[in-house]
């Protein structure tokens, strides 16, 4: 009875938190996020050459809690950001010479003959109208940045060794009580 009850106290800490590598990979916070500032400060490029759109915005990073401007090409990164992925970001000098896409904040009546964007009430997202009619809506991106998984790998070998340890001393208490192989109660 008493290396039941010895047993049971050893496990407990396995048995309300779950192993140290399971809660790693799953229930730790390592994770941070990317997404738009409360005031995006969107702004929409033609690019006639490449036949897209280049968007530029302001971005905050939850790890950094810094802001910065990012500029990625809209119709090339459509599936990621549908799938909240990062877009492939191009560098801002990449909007030099391009026509600037007219920026509304509520549809106009009479909307230019190409294109206009129009920029919804949250910011975050937005349509775009050729020749009067919308294309979209468009989020802007919001994506995690990667970093919490590269964090779980780097861990992972101490959390194996912490499982292996509790582990282990289960067993060495378990054999120490008596209940080894080839020992007498």
């Amino acid at each position: 009875m008493r290396r039941q009850a010895l047993a049971i106290v050893l496990l407990l800490p396995l048995l309300i938190s779950g192993c140290v590598t399971h809660q790693l990979w799953t229930g730790s916070q390592l994770d941070e996020w990317n997404e738009p500032t409360g005031n995006p400060n969107l702004r929409v490029f033609r690019d006639e050459r490449q036949n897209d759109l280049l968007v530029t915005y302001e971005e905050f990073s939850d790890r950094r809690e810094t802001d910065r401007t990012r500029a990625f090409f809209l119709y090339k990164n459509q599936n990621r950001l549908q799938s909240q992925g990062r877009p492939r970001f191009v560098n801002l000098v990449a909007s030099r010479g391009l026509t600037p896409v007219p920026l509304f904040f509520s549809t106009p009546t009479n909307p230019p003959v190409l294109y206009c964007t129009v920029s919804e009430t949250n910011r975050a997202s937005f349509t775009i109208f050729l020749a009067g009619r919308p294309m979209g809506p468009y989020a802007l991106p919001m994506y995690d940045d990667g970093w919490g998984r590269v964090e779980r790998i780097a861990w992972t070998p101490f959390a194996v060794t912490a499982d292996l340890t509790i582990i282990g001393g289960y067993l060495g208490c378990i054999w120490i009580s008596g209940g080894g192989p080839g020992l007498s109660h």
